[in-house]
């Protein structure tokens, strides 16, 4: 629209015949004016696109947030509301919860890891902490959480690169701090979407196209005014009908000049103040301080000197000129280290709080030695007054690292102060969960789903959409047992069928598969209740037993029995018709937690799954004693004979 003004104080220009009139003098203030709104308006599109985005997606992001939340709120009521024979009996009607699928799970997060390592960092004034557990279990969000959760930070969570190269982590550290200081909350790196670059291109040419009608449509009215212009000598003012709109054109943009020219000014009093030194306050020193860092950071400082030195002596003149040129040289790692720590002390002491670094997802590197490295180039961040740094790692990489004889373990437990295992969820904290994604999920629904999913979120959510789904194709009210036989059923398919796979791509196993394929297609053969099936099954096929050299294989093959003999007991103790006062009697929540701790063992060494085993039938027999039953007599093989 500039241009509209522009165009419109030409022609008033133009129309002014060449006298200089209060007409010229309109008409070049329109042009003046316009020209300067169409300058500012350029510079002001960018930031303005940029903050309508931001303010966009923020909307959108709280819109979904508070739809959530009411929808979770809502879920909660409706379940105190039920009547305890449905809340806490042993039937299951859940056939709709289109939320239990994986996306939040990763906010479920042990509140108990989540204190203890809130206190650890308040109760001490630098710190280094290891954060290790399976994947999914919530390592991320406790770092979120613990940056989130304190106002009072500068808080960066950095995800690990897929492979290491030296010195690069350090920068990208150092350049995610500054990005943090500059833009709290844009701590993550956002990643480019080429769509948008087509977009603004389309958009620029589209606009293009509309001021070149425009101009043209001026042009053209002034054609018709020049065609139409008469003149006589009678008094008085005659304008055209390019006058009325260049006049109109300049007042709009006169105004639109003015509120321009102030938003531009307005936004750059933090440069100015930065610039001219006058910023005194202990944001604005660090806001300057983050710009130097930042542009040390993408580019490369050359400084000239030249002399000179001239004689002129009659006809003669001698001249000499030197010319020195300096080009800051690549800093290497040590360097890009120092200036980092620099940088934190600076922070910590200028804005006179504490910097919360965590480095994740240490798990996606292929190389073994590449997580020793990172740990290792980081080292030089640790204990410095006011900054914890934080990194986590699975366990389950852990123990693959250590099967390619690198101990990851222990460079975790030489570097930092303390490593945090990410404890699993509680039964309470699993029924919260589920209670907030589930209508009409009854409690002990949620008891099995915690105990099979031994407190893992994601396991959590998939073992209660596997409820959900087999009542919404029943289209009934199912008894709870069968739904537990069914999940677990399921699941013991899906193990035999990994296994089997994994037994075929190794030599010394290959022969192994044979009796676990007979052992599946008994197993598929029998009905009944699950735990009679298991027992008849082993009763007539047995398991393998592999000698040689310790392989995966081998060790899903010896986990296989622990794992049914928990899966049996599991669907003893969820067959048991109870009322809504023995569900909620504290042993039976023990038991449930004996049976997560046991389900959680699984995926350690084979000897440690069958320890849990025994100990979780104990509690069990002891459960259905005091519920007037007893334990059916054990006809599959005891672990560990």
């Amino acid at each position: 629209m500039a241009f509209v003004g522009f165009f419109g104080g030409l022609a008033f220009l133009v129309n002014s015949n060449g006298n200089f009139t209060y007409l010229m003098i309109l008409g070049g203030i329109s042009l003046l004016a316009s020209t300067g709104a169409g300058w500012l308006s350029i510079l002001e599109y960018g930031p303005r696109q940029r903050n309508l985005a931001a303010r966009e997606e923020a909307d959108q992001e709280l819109n979904d947030a508070f739809g959530d939340a009411v929808a979770e709120l809502l879920r909660e009521i409706i379940l105190e509301r039920t009547p305890e024979e449905q809340s806490w009996g042993s039937a299951f009607n859940s056939q709709y919860a289109p939320t239990l699928v994986g996306i939040g799970v990763d906010q479920a997060v042990s509140s108990s890891t989540y204190t203890e390592l809130s206190k650890f960092i308040a109760d001490h004034p630098t710190s280094a902490i290891g954060i290790a557990g399976p994947r999914g279990v919530g390592k991320s969000t406790l770092m979120e959480k613990l940056i989130a959760g304190r106002r009072d930070v500068v808080g960066v969570r950095i995800p690990a690169p897929k492979r290491y190269e030296p010195g690069a982590l350090i920068r990208l550290i150092h350049g995610t701090i500054a990005q943090e200081i500059l833009h709290p909350g844009a701590g993550i790196r956002a990643t480019a979407d080429l769509s948008k670059g087509r977009r603004r291109l389309m958009r620029r040419v589209g606009v293009g196209i509309l001021f070149v009608a425009i101009a043209i449509g001026i042009l053209f009215v002034w054609s018709i005014d020049q065609e139409k212009r008469t003149y006589d000598s009678s008094p008085g003012w005659r304008v055209s009908t390019l006058t009325v709109l260049c006049i109109a054109a300049g007042g709009i943009w006169l105004g639109l000049f003015i509120r321009s020219l102030w938003s531009t000014l307005w936004s750059l009093r933090h440069r100015f103040a930065f610039d001219s030194g006058l910023a005194t306050s202990s944001r604005a020193v660090l806001q300057r301080l983050a710009r130097e860092e930042l542009e040390y950071l993408r580019y490369t400082t050359t400084t000239q000197a030249k002399g000179g030195m001239r004689l002129k002596t009659g006809f003669f003149t001698l001249s000499g000129e030197d010319q020195l040129t300096l080009a800051e040289r690549e800093p290497n790692e040590a360097d890009s280290a120092e200036r980092l720590r620099q940088f934190l002390r600076d922070v910590t002491r200028i804005g006179d709080r504490p910097v919360i670094l965590g480095i994740d997802e240490l798990d996606k590197m292929d190389k073994p030695e590449d997580v020793v490295a990172v740990v290792n180039s980081i080292k030089d961040l640790f204990h410095i007054r006011g900054v914890h740094v934080l990194v986590s790692v699975s366990t389950d990489a852990m123990h693959s690292f250590a099967a390619r004889g690198v101990i990851v373990r222990d460079v975790f437990d030489s570097a930092f102060d303390t490593v945090v295992e990410v404890r699993r969820l509680g039964p309470t904290e699993s029924a919260d969960l589920l209670a907030r994604r589930a209508t009409a999920f009854s409690f002990p629904a949620m008891y099995f789903c915690h105990a099979w999913s031994g407190g893992h979120p994601r396991d959590l959510i998939r073992a209660a959409r596997s409820c959900v789904t087999l009542s919404a194709e029943e289209k009934k009210v199912l008894p709870l047992s069968v739904v537990v036989d069914h999940v677990l059923s399921e699941d013991i398919l899906a193990l035999l069928r990994a296994t089997v796979d994994r037994l075929r791509s190794d030599t010394h196993t290959v022969a192994a598969v044979e009796d676990l394929i007979a052992f599946r297609d008994l197993l598929r053969e029998e009905s009944g209740a699950l735990h009679n099936r298991i027992q008849s099954a082993l009763k007539v096929a047995t398991l393998p037993v592999i000698e040689g050299p310790v392989t995966e294989g081998s060790l899903m093959v010896q986990t296989l029995l622990p794992y049914l003999e928990l899966a049996a007991l599991t669907s003893v103790f969820f067959s048991v018709a109870r009322g809504p006062r023995q569900w909620k009697k504290e042993e039976i929540e023990q038991t449930v937690s004996e049976l997560a701790a046991a389900q959680a063992s699984m995926s350690s060494h084979p000897m440690e799954a069958i320890r849990a085993t025994r100990r979780v039938r104990a509690s069990v027999e002891r459960s259905l004693l005091a519920d007037g039953g007893e334990l059916p007599a054990p006809r599959v093989p005891q672990s560990g004979r």
